[in-house]
């Protein structure tokens, strides 16, 4: 086993769902050691949350559980009872980071806002991710991923202008929040190195979204003037087009003459004088999107994408998840790992987006069973008996 980049990090994922066990993941990949604290019985409500593995609705074949926990330990404790208060500030004390994705009202009323936290521990770095964040007036609102994606101001900028305004799919902006909380907690973790100091990690989805928007505020601000959604350009390119067996992007962006293009198509009406310049192009809009569409219907996707490039064009093809899963580059740059849990069999599960030479991704641990490691870190960790972890366990703590 490699020794990872954040070896000897202990983080605390106290869930819920999707932004902060994200968070607690992208830790864990790097080496920390991650506990997911879960409450008893039913545990984080991702494990409830479809598809499941087999088409089987269990709490141990979630889908997004699996992939959001892999690479931790996971352990159950109620924190709003005595006893499980106690147990918690024990692992608080062993603690480096703690990340929750409650809102303000519920991490006060279960213990978890900074400086109750740091009361315990000083050093603890404690993130907290939140739709609007743990100040201001939308502070204690809440949110799903299409109004966080609408409020952000992305979503406004995103389709054609002619049409309403379109978002991206599959919860992003939970991931998105997720990644710049990892990103913010190793800094804050390198703060503690040199000052010995924790500190409030805050981080609002919104904002995070709204830091993409790097043209539209700025032009906003110097302009007055609100950027809107694209143009609808009626030639077809840099646009979805249907092929053959599926849409690409076909482009005219590069070095290379219209006639390359042309002839890529393989179309002989493409080669018309009045298309081989950008507003010979706008003009013949719509009558080039025609033949545009004409000429695709004979291509495959991966065929024209491996064709243009050879000719230093810059197509694009869509890809389902079936063409990510049999894709050569990403197979080549080992981006899938096989990951065996115990409940849901074996999968390929994808890696890690960067690759860094002396700390290579593995997985160490799929995704706990509820409950999985009370034993081994309540009683091998924290010194807690046998007979005492039957008891917590009686009475509900654990």
């Amino acid at each position: 086993m490699a020794l990872g980049l954040l070896e000897g990090i202990r983080v605390l994922d106290m869930g819920p769902e999707i932004a902060a066990p994200f968070c607690a993941r992208l830790l864990a990949d790097y080496g920390a050691d991650v506990v997911k604290v879960e409450p008893p019985g039913e545990g984080d409500p991702a494990r409830l949350t479809g598809p499941f593995a087999g088409d089987e609705p269990h709490p141990e074949k979630s889908i997004p559980f699996l992939y959001l926990n892999t690479n931790k330990r996971g352990v159950t404790l109620d924190i709003s009872c005595e006893s499980g208060r106690e147990v918690w500030s024990g692992l608080l004390r062993e603690a480096d980071v703690v990340v929750h994705g409650f809102s303000p009202q519920e991490a006060e009323s279960l213990g978890l806002d900074y400086d109750l936290l740091a009361q315990v521990n000083p050093g603890v770095v404690a993130t907290s991710i939140t739709a609007f964040g743990l100040t201001g007036p939308y502070r204690d609102f809440s949110a799903t991923d299409i109004v966080i994606c609408a409020m952000s101001g992305l979503m406004y900028h995103s389709g054609d202008s002619d049409r309403e305004p379109l978002r991206n799919s599959l919860n992003q902006s939970l991931y998105v929040a997720g990644a710049n909380s990892a990103v913010a907690t190793v800094a804050a973790l390198f703060h503690r190195m040199s000052t010995g100091i924790g500190q409030q990690v805050d981080v609002s989805a919104v904002e995070c979204l709204s830091t993409h928007l790097v043209q539209a505020v700025p032009f906003y601000d110097y302009m007055g003037a609100i950027k809107g959604r694209r143009p609808v350009r009626g030639s077809g390119f840099e646009e979805l087009m249907p092929a053959r067996d599926g849409y690409v992007v076909p482009s005219v962006q590069g070095s290379q003459p219209w006639s390359t293009v042309a002839e890529l198509i393989g179309l002989e009406a493409l080669q018309q004088e009045k298309f081989e310049s950008g507003a010979g192009r706008v003009e013949h809009g719509e009558e080039l999107k025609a033949l545009l569409i004409e000429g695709l219907a004979t291509w495959d996707r991966k065929p024209l994408f491996q064709a243009s490039g050879e000719r230093r064009l810059v197509f694009g093809m869509a890809q389902d998840a079936g063409d990510l899963f049999d894709c050569p580059q990403l197979r080549e740059r080992g981006f899938y790992v096989e990951v065996d849990h115990p409940a849901a069999g074996v999968a390929k599960y994808p890696g890690m987006g960067p690759t860094l030479s002396e700390g290579p991704f593995e997985v160490r641990y799929p995704a706990p069973l509820l409950g999985q490691h009370n034993r081994e870190v309540y009683g091998e960790e924290l010194g807690y008996s046998k007979g005492q972890l039957t008891a917590l366990k009686e009475s509900g703590a654990i």
